[in-house]
């Protein structure tokens, strides 16, 4: 998959996958499951953050990196790390996994879909914890 070796050297913050997690998640549903209405408000949010320049490599890393997370989430790999919210498919995740999910290297799994190895997120999300004395 040539686009997962863009969205593997494109870095996309922690605070910007947070920012655009915030974007996706205000979107109605019927919209935010629709990956061409996903990226028209990826690019409008990066250009209304001056980065027009970078805007198709970073909405499709981060559309990847977030589309991976969330899969990680629907196979319950993330348990102890969200919190359910008012909405299904709109929880609470903590701070590390975002940490996480901009360093997690996005693999292809045995769909063709972007998404990361659980084990090593896992164990990267654990590191975070560790090192800031919260697990």
């Amino acid at each position: 998959m040539d686009f997962l070796n863009q969205v593997n050297k494109t870095n996309v913050t922690p605070e910007l996958s947070g920012e655009a997690l915030r974007l996706h998640s205000g979107m109605p549903p019927e919209r935010r499951n629709s990956y061409e209405a996903r990226m028209f408000e990826l690019f409008r949010f990066l250009d209304d953050k001056g980065l027009k320049r970078q805007k198709r490599e970073l909405a499709m890393a981060i559309d990847f990196r977030l589309t991976a997370l969330a899969r990680l989430n629907g196979d319950k790999a993330l348990s102890g790390w969200t919190l359910p919210g008012s909405e299904p498919g709109q929880d609470f995740i903590h701070e590390n996994l975002l940490k996480a999910a901009a360093l997690e290297p996005v693999v292809e799994d045995e769909y063709r879909q972007a998404a990361f190895n659980a084990e090593s997120f896992q164990r990267r999300v654990l590191a975070f914890s560790k090192a800031e004395g919260n697990a």
